[in-house]
């Protein structure tokens, strides 16, 4: 899922829809406490001063926000010659579903497909670091390894032998134990609230949702 600030003019509604069939998912300007929390800005150029003025009041990121621009066909030609930022694509009002698509896996490149995500914890398998809101959580190899697979395979419940399999191997030698002692600290490490995604299933194992 890719995280975005979406901000139109009424006359290009139709590419909430567009938005929606690429794996956009609006984030609301309200909520949003830091840029980091963005993949993306989506904006129509009307409204590009007031999108630029919404994320400056917001925590700036580490990172530059890439941004889609779009523009009525009278003002496209003389938009792209001015904006000459290659973190930002400009495109017509007339655009359809692939040129969306395109533009935005352009801006993105593979950053999406490095992330997995459930609800506000992000997984992110490049640099094998997981974060809950904005906290950095400070996982084991092995405890990250059994979070992501469990985001990866919601609501399936797994029996302790099966996570010993799936998590840690065929030539892991160690008992049942192991997956509860690495719940029990992953439940510790993602908080009170979040810790209750890892349900325990009586007398099968665990799952998470």
């Amino acid at each position: 899922m890719i995280n975005a600030y979406i901000n139109l003019d009424k006359k290009h509604a139709s590419f909430l829809q567009m938005f929606k069939d690429v794996g956009i998912k609006k984030l609301n300007i309200k909520k949003i406490q830091n840029q980091n929390e963005l993949d993306i800005s989506l904006t129509s150029l009307s409204k590009y001063g007031e999108t630029k003025k919404d994320l400056s009041d917001i925590e700036s990121a580490s990172k530059t926000v890439p941004e889609l621009i779009i523009c009525d066909e009278e003002d496209f030609n003389q938009t792209l010659d001015l904006i000459k930022n290659p973190r930002i694509e400009v495109i017509s009002s007339s655009s359809g579903l692939v040129e969306v698509n395109a533009r935005i896996e352009s801006l993105l490149g593979e950053s999406s497909s490095e992330k997995i995500e459930f609800k506000d914890l992000v997984i992110n398998l490049k640099t094998y670091e997981a974060k809950a809101g904005d906290r950095l959580l400070d996982l084991t190899f092995m405890e990250y390894e059994l979070l992501k697979f469990f985001i990866e395979h919601q609501e399936n419940a797994w029996s302790r032998e099966q996570l010993l399999e799936e998590v840690w191997g065929y030539d892991y030698f160690g008992g049942a134990r192991t997956v509860d002692v690495h719940v029990r600290r992953l439940r510790a490490k993602l908080g009170e609230k979040r810790s209750e995604w890892i349900k325990t299933i009586h007398s099968v194992g665990y799952k998470f949702n």
